[in-house]
């Protein structure tokens, strides 16, 4: 029981501290900074098994037409994945073991985007997690779902989070 109420509090921890920046950066809180504290990445909401970040396509995050690349693209989706699978309050990092994207649209340089992160089922040793890219106004730009395999290895980044919003 105490194994519940232990994750339960984690994800509460979790879940406050990306609440506490709603409409703000993600602050910088591991070793390496994530891809969304990097590109300025503005928590829009947060709740256990979701999470939507928006960003702002920058130059650094485009092909050489200017869209945003297909890489960025896949790069933001596991990204968010990965902060969406924060919130579920585990000890143990989990990893993507696949990443299947399918590109249904396109970003200039300056467009609005949103990435949004939903875990879907929640299994004991496997995640199952879809994300999805879009447009400001709503249109899509990619879809894409990905398995993570739960591992016993600690997570850097969890405590990371947890002593950042201990500080706070």
């Amino acid at each position: 029981m105490s194994d519940i109420k232990d994750k339960k509090n984690k994800s509460e921890q979790i879940l406050g501290l990306l609440k506490s920046v709603i409409g703000r950066t993600m602050p910088n809180v591991h070793k390496s900074p994530m891809v969304t504290s990097a590109f300025n990445g503005k928590i829009v909401s947060a709740e256990r098994g979701e999470v939507e970040v928006e960003f702002i396509t920058q130059p650094e995050m485009t092909n050489p037409l200017g869209l945003l690349h297909g890489g960025m693209q896949c790069t933001l989706m596991d990204d968010i994945i990965g902060i969406t699978v924060a919130t579920l309050g585990l000890e143990s990092f989990s990893i993507s073991i696949n990443l299947q994207i399918n590109y249904l649209g396109k970003a200039k340089v300056g467009d609005k985007i949103r990435v949004n992160a939903k875990v879907i089922r929640e299994g004991r040793s496997v995640i199952h997690a879809t994300a999805k890219i879009s447009h400001i106004n709503g249109n899509t730009i990619s879809i894409g779902q990905s398995d993570l395999l739960r591992t016993q290895i600690d997570s850097d980044y969890i405590k990371s989070l947890m002593n950042h919003k201990n500080k706070n």
